[in-house]
């Protein structure tokens, strides 16, 4: 299916993108490469027909509108916070709270590498179940799954499902669709069931990238960690604040739940260059092709945050 020029399908928010704009324009530096360039917000973190569903009856542009009735809502916490002075705003309010949580959780799971993620996860495992019918029958594999067929009648089915590399599902823009929809709420909630940290600098200092939700530091095996189980987990709200998920906190009580949940445990700190470095060498181990930054902010991209050369 030819998707029309209208369908810029935005990965990360044009509205995000904007903090990080001059002019409209924000300095983009490709990771395998080092290429720098600077690219309109319209045009930057954008695939076109990314979240199209194949489908005449489908609105080419639906999956992406209905991002909106969750990016708005963030977006106006998003400036509450960064508008707002030091104790002003923080910790949020309860709604505010669960509505920058939402935010966070889509734009965690909305991007290209999470439809590479998928399609990795769903790789290993054709790969793992092969070597199981390879080693052991195909009817000791469909036997496993409560089907009892004979061993003919069983390689006939697993050639014609998944033999000779065939995929289980197809990782598409339905697939990433539905994905999305069944996972925001569990991985928001593993969000607000970890204490926050907002981190304000007086200086623009930070970057962002192409997956601005970073879950490993730069020491990490990229994917070592996951929603639930990641030490941390950073977002940079704009060049000069960044909020950080803790440990998820393990409360005892019904109480220490409300009380987390209402930012009991949350807390506002001065940003300073260790902050600084730490947080742009995490967004940009955890960026898929680049990173972006205010075209003012060219120091801030330096050799030692290039750590990957794939492209």
């Amino acid at each position: 299916m030819s998707h029309p020029d209208g369908d810029k399908h935005h990965f990360v928010p044009r509205s995000y993108l904007r903090r990080w704009a001059d002019a409209g324009e924000v300095s983009v530096a490709t990771i395998a490469t080092g290429r720098r360039a600077r690219g309109g917000v319209r045009v930057t973190a954008m695939k076109r027909g990314f979240y199209a569903i194949d489908s005449y009856n489908t609105d080419p542009n639906a999956v992406e509108k209905a991002f909106g009735s969750v990016e708005d809502p963030g977006k106006r916490v998003i400036d509450k916070i960064v508008d707002g002075r030091n104790g002003d705003v923080w910790p949020l309010p309860l709604d505010d709270r669960v509505a920058l949580g939402a935010y966070v959780a889509l734009q965690a799971l909305r991007g290209p590498e999470q439809r590479l993620l998928m399609q990795s996860l769903q790789d290993d495992m054709v790969e793992s179940e092969t070597r199981f019918v390879d080693e052991h029958g195909a009817a000791k594999w469909f036997a496993n799954h409560g089907l009892r067929l004979t061993e003919e009648r069983a390689r006939g089915a697993w050639d014609s499902g998944v033999g000779d590399g065939k995929p289980l599902v197809v990782i598409d823009a339905l697939y990433h669709a539905q994905r999305i929809a069944n996972d925001s709420d569990t991985v928001m909630n593993l969000f607000l069931s970890r204490y926050w940290t907002l981190v304000r600098f007086d200086t623009p200092s930070l970057i962002t990238s192409d997956a601005p939700v970073s879950l490993n530091d730069a020491h990490d095996e990229r994917g070592a960690w996951g929603f639930q189980n990641a030490p941390s987990i950073s977002l940079p709200l704009n060049r000069t604040t960044a909020l950080v998920f803790g440990a998820v906190y393990p409360s005892q009580s019904e109480g220490e739940t409300e009380a987390l949940l209402n930012g009991a445990f949350d807390r506002e700190v001065e940003g300073s260059d260790i902050w600084a470095q730490r947080l742009n060498a995490r967004t940009a181990h955890n960026a898929e092709h680049e990173l972006y930054f205010h075209p003012d902010d060219a120091a801030l991209i330096s050799s030692e945050l290039r750590t990957r050369n794939d492209s």
